[in-house]
């Protein structure tokens, strides 16, 4: 195990190219896939219903069992319902148009009903495209309803999307990192390719085996590509980022007993699908089974490249990264607010400034009384200050003379 685990991983390139080669070349074949629409075919060889069929074919070659619907039509007249009946019968690849004007099984008090059979066996895509015709001719005038049994597979072809749709949104939620659905979508649809592809081996594959046949696979093999991604995570972690091509090869080694196991099981249980009287499950059993194997094969030739190439990706957007990334934004912004409270005060004070401004009333002009008031108030003032100035100066003058006179009592003392 250990020297395969080596070689798929040394050579992991030539691997990954061949795979996505083959992958192209398949896509191509597609087209070329026998598709059969007659469910008959499928009968087993000794029940009535395949006896019945074989005597009819003998017995009447000129009668084929082709497609017919019906069609109804509600509120006409007697002459409404005739000149219908016409025109339905002329009507491009209708064949033939069963209706009896005094048939209650054609006829009821509001509806009545036109079973049309048309030239074509098996071919659901004409079929529908009389009936879609009929309807654009006849909807703006009367109440048109139809049936037509075949229509049932076509549905098939509009889920196959919606699941898979359904699926991605799945594994955005259920996956660590959110380019890992990319990863895994990929190494299955290079599966895909392959198997619908080489389905050209086959004589004929049934409508439905070929309309489930890509959703079945991405179900049941989808589980392996996780398995191998998330035991590289784990050996990747242990060993660090200079040793990634050894953790992949640790990824194989450990994984390929559970992969391998879980995948042999799923195609013994779709094998045994052969063992069906009704054949088209061997049809569905081999498909389906070979596509389940293709899935296994690629998880070791094309999913070890694609994790080595974007395992910085899938580290990028890891969710609790990015959830630590946010949070860590929000934080730093919250510490910016608190750590520049004095820019937050001068913005305040220059608020306030602005608003008292704003409300300071505008000075009224001044009268001449009011002018003359003051001219009187600054005279007084001035001549108050130059009379307490001549006040200081007589002052300085006379402390000198005081200190004269105080020496020379100390003089008279001294020589007393």
């Amino acid at each position: 195990m250990k020297k395969l685990a080596n070689v798929l991983v040394k050579y992991r390139l030539v691997f990954f190219f061949a795979s996505v080669a083959l992958a192209i070349f398949c896509a191509f074949l597609i087209p070329k896939v026998t598709i059969n629409k007659d469910q008959s075919k499928y009968l087993a060889k000794d029940s009535k219903m395949s006896q019945g069929y074989e005597i009819i074919n003998k017995e009447f070659p000129v009668i084929e069992l082709k497609d017919s619907f019906q069609i109804v039509f509600g509120g006409l007249t007697t002459s409404q319902k005739e000149t219908i009946h016409k025109e339905l019968a002329a009507f491009e690849g209708v064949a033939s148009v069963d209706y009896e004007l005094d048939s209650i099984e054609h006829n009821s008090k509001t509806f009545s009903m036109y079973v049309v059979h048309t030239n074509y066996v098996a071919d659901n895509d004409r079929v529908s495209a009389i009936i879609q015709k009929m309807h654009n001719q006849y909807e703006d005038t009367y109440k048109v309803y139809s049936y037509y049994s075949g229509a049932q597979l076509d549905v098939l072809d509009r889920l196959v999307p919606m699941a898979i749709t359904i699926g991605v949104i799945v594994l955005l939620f259920m996956c660590k990192s959110f380019f890992e659905p990319f990863l895994l979508l990929v190494s299955i649809g290079v599966a895909i390719m392959i198997n619908m592809g080489s389905n050209v081996i086959f004589e004929s594959v049934s409508d439905m085996t070929f309309s489930i046949a890509a959703i079945f696979q991405l179900v049941l093999s989808i589980d392996y590509s996780i398995m191998l991604l998330h035991r590289y995570q784990q050996e990747y972690a242990l060993l660090g980022r200079q040793n990634k091509p050894k953790a992949m090869r640790n990824a194989i080694m450990n994984a390929f007993g559970s992969v391998s196991s879980s995948s042999i099981t799923t195609i013994i249980g779709l094998l045994a699908l052969l063992m069906m009287s009704f054949t088209i499950g061997k049809d569905i059993g081999l498909v389906i089974s070979k596509g389940v194997f293709l899935s296994l094969v690629c998880v070791f030739t094309v999913m070890p490249t694609l994790i080595l190439w974007f395992d910085v990706l899938v580290d990028k957007l890891d969710k609790e990264t990015l959830k630590k990334k946010l949070k860590k934004g929000f934080e730093k912004e919250d510490s910016d607010v608190e750590d520049n409270p004095e820019q937050e005060q001068v913005e305040f004070q220059a608020e306030e400034l602005q608003e008292e401004t704003q409300e300071e009333p505008q000075e009224e002009p001044q009268t001449e009384e009011a002018q003359e008031e003051i001219q009187e108030e600054e005279i007084q003032s001035e001549t108050q200050e130059e009379l307490q100035a001549e006040a200081e100066e007589e002052a300085v003058q006379e402390e000198p003379e005081a200190e004269q006179a105080e020496e020379q009592e100390k003089e008279e003392e001294e020589n007393v």
